[in-house]
């Protein structure tokens, strides 16, 4: 798209030379002043006119980081060519997604002739997922700064945001786990047998069966056991819900965007670990699955995994997530539920599926707390309406309390923490059981 656009110089420019028609008023020919004035003003523009045709020799490319972060601030660049041979006066606004907000004002500047130029401009994420922007919108102007030609180009970009991990608490996390590094070096005792494939070998007569790979051994024409050898890591997964519940904003943000900030930091301490990782998010259906994985994969996986999954404003279906989740999960796990309990009741699918995981694996149940509840219960009411205030947040948490502990009397390990502290409190707890030794 190209069209001309006038600058305010020239509608000031238009507004002097309005004086000059009174003069009709006072003479025969006093109009003449104001013709001359208005002629001369439309041969600039028409000048202009022709001079900005060079703006069509020019090129633009964004440059948009591979990802963003929740939160943070980067800077999205916008490359421009000018293949003409006189410079050109730019101003520029990028039609970045709303997901992005940018920080400062439109840049401009000048490209020199079969010149380039680099302008900046600062954005801060607001929303997780792939985002696209709209076109690069340009302002070329030269000579007086009467007119200026407006261009838009659509180079086509996604953002891409992801989940933020970075924080305040990192400080204190980083120092925590170096304090365990003795720990996690020390040997831990071995029991029964290993179920990590090592090798294969012939069979001997008189052994068990069950170590037969019956595949291989149609392969070789002979009888081939597995050798196994004892698990060298072990193995999380984290259950995400993203149904309706996950949608209530909790501190600065809804609690699924606490959920996915803290899956990410577990896989990034996991992996250090050399433990393995897996991660389903869900709601009344799956939404992304990413299967246990181990290694420097860990992270970048994660990311692609969590990053474009939205909150869908529907009942999650714990009975089909957590039948689906158990399937694919074959060795004794660390199961991580984050999502979000309100009483025994409404809460009977959850406790029933964990507490039937909890027979093969070791279940923690994460569950965030809202301050403003909390400080509610604990409130000295100011007339009827407070005191029904403060009833109904005393009832909201005793009846979330007995749906805690009756998790507890089935086996269910839980976690409960403010969701600023949720990060930190989780990789703790990790890191606990992962020193007792209890998967």
């Amino acid at each position: 798209m190209r069209t001309m656009v006038p600058t305010i110089k020239l509608v000031y420019v238009v507004l002097a030379g309005a004086p000059l028609w009174l003069l009709a008023l006072a003479m025969p020919l006093g109009w003449v002043p104001g013709a001359a004035y208005y002629a001369c003003l439309i041969a600039l523009c028409a000048r202009e006119w022709r001079s900005s045709s060079r703006a069509d020799q020019l090129d633009v490319r964004r440059v948009v980081p591979s990802r963003f972060a929740m939160g943070d601030t980067d800077e999205v660049a916008l490359e421009l060519e000018n293949r003409s041979d006189l410079p050109l006066s730019l101003e520029v606004h990028d039609e970045a997604p709303d997901a992005l907000v940018a920080l400062g004002e439109d840049p401009r500047g000048e490209v020199p002739p079969q010149g380039r130029a680099r302008m900046t401009y600062p954005v801060e994420a607001r929303q997780r997922g792939a985002h696209p922007f709209g076109r690069v919108v340009l302002r070329v102007g030269g000579g007086l700064g009467l007119l200026r030609r407006q261009l838009a180009f659509s180079p086509g970009d996604v953002a891409r945001v992801y989940p933020r991990f970075r924080g305040v608490d990192d400080y204190r996390l980083l120092a925590m786990i170096d304090q365990r590094d003795e720990v996690v070096r020390r040997p831990r005792r071995l029991r029964g047998a290993g179920t990590d494939f090592e090798s294969l070998r012939p069979y001997v007569a008189g052994e068990d069966l069950r170590s037969v790979d019956w595949k291989a051994s149609a392969r070789r024409g002979a009888l081939t056991c597995r050798n196994m050898q004892v698990e060298k890591g072990q193995q999380l997964a984290a259950l995400i819900d993203v149904g309706r519940l996950m949608g209530e904003t909790v501190g600065d943000q809804p609690r699924i965007e606490h959920a996915m900030n803290a899956a990410v930091m577990l896989a990034y301490v996991a992996q250090t670990r050399g433990d393995a990782f897996g991660a389903i998010c869900f709601s009344n259906r799956i939404e992304s699955v990413l299967p246990p994985i181990r290694g420097a994969s860990i992270m970048p996986r994660v990311l692609e995994c969590l990053y474009n999954v939205q909150l869908r404003p529907v009942e999650s279906d714990y009975w089909q997530v957590i039948a689906e989740a158990m399937s694919a999960l074959r060795r004794r796990s660390l199961v991580i539920m984050l999502t979000d309990v309100l009483d025994a009741a409404g809460s009977a699918g959850l406790i029933n599926n964990l507490a039937r995981a909890a027979r093969r694996h070791l279940v923690l149940c994460v569950v965030m707390t809202d301050p403003r509840v909390a400080e509610t219960a604990r409130s000295t009411p100011d007339g009827s309406e407070g005191a029904w205030r403060k009833a109904a947040a005393c009832d909201l948490l005793r009846r979330r309390r007995l749906a805690l502990e009756h998790m507890r009397s089935r086996g269910i390990l839980v976690l409960e923490t403010a969701p600023e502290h949720l990060s930190i409190h989780l990789v703790q707890r990790y890191l606990e059981i992962r020193q007792a030794g209890r998967l």
